[in-house]
């Protein structure tokens, strides 16, 4: 079972993970629309591929370099930032995909690191497979890791669209800092019931009676039940927080969440 620490301990333990938040992160900015996702992602480094060249990753999204596309030689080496993880055991088309990678990238000789500072990178920002020039950022982040902290993603902005969640991701999303066993923070509606918000996922959730209706029994021990079972589904989903806790006194009685 889970037992929580004391505050003065539990303190002591936080502001020691924070003095050991020392690695500077890769942040990209200024990507167009159709890539609006990655805008302003803080990349931790993820170790080295085949070649010795460092690569960088975060909510899976990747950067790395790549030597030459699809295996050609005549191909320009370039930075890449893509939703495929490249292929450590691979000397070239590291996203195994055959084809040179058309999310974002810039040309670049250089394999130590990515080209910090501002840059022109070809991308595509529209409907079709045409690719625009972007002027691109990255910049190195000292306190990258605790920025990560603070900063919430999930949410993306399509072309032509509302916002909506990117696929398989919690209403409420931060990244995890694996070298230091913090994972990440995974919130997801709520008290009712395990939100739906992809059509896979429907006809897999419990729906729970109103938290109203719980109170409403007198019965801690019934609470504590459905508390347990709760939790139990939303872990099973891979969810580790409940969004909307439901104690609040209700005060207006049209209030269409008062159910949950």
């Amino acid at each position: 079972a889970f037992e929580p620490l004391p505050w003065d301990e539990a303190y002591k333990k936080a502001e020691a993970t924070l003095a050991r938040m020392t690695v500077p992160l890769i942040e990209v900015s200024g990507l167009c629309q159709k890539q609006i996702f990655a805008d302003g992602l803080l990349f931790q480094p993820h170790g080295h591929l085949e070649d010795g060249s460092p690569y960088y990753g975060i909510g899976g999204m990747y950067l790395y370099f790549e030597p030459s596309s699809y295996g050609k030689q005549e191909t320009k080496s370039r930075w890449i930032l893509s939703e495929t993880e490249p292929h450590k055991a691979r000397s070239s088309d590291l996203d195994c995909a055959g084809t040179c990678n058309k999310m974002a990238s810039v040309e670049c000789s250089s394999k130590d690191a990515p080209p910090l500072g501002k840059h022109t990178w070809l991308m595509q920002c529209g409907h079709t497979d045409t690719l625009s020039e972007q002027s691109v950022t990255l910049r190195e982040v000292p306190q990258g890791e605790k920025y990560t902290l603070l900063r919430g993603l999930g949410w993306e902005h399509p072309l032509g669209d509302w916002f909506n969640l990117h696929k398989w991701w919690y209403i409420g999303n931060t990244v995890g800092i694996p070298r230091l066993g913090i994972p990440s923070l995974n919130m997801q509606d709520a008290a009712g019931g395990f939100r739906t918000n992809f059509p896979e996922v429907t006809g897999t959730v419990t729906v729970w009676p109103s938290l109203l209706a719980m109170g409403a029994t007198w019965d801690p021990d019934l609470v504590l039940e459905f508390g347990k079972a709760l939790g139990q589904e939303f872990k099973g989903k891979g969810a580790n927080a409940i969004l909307g806790p439901s104690v609040n006194v209700h005060r207006v009685a049209r209030n269409g969440r008062n159910f949950e």
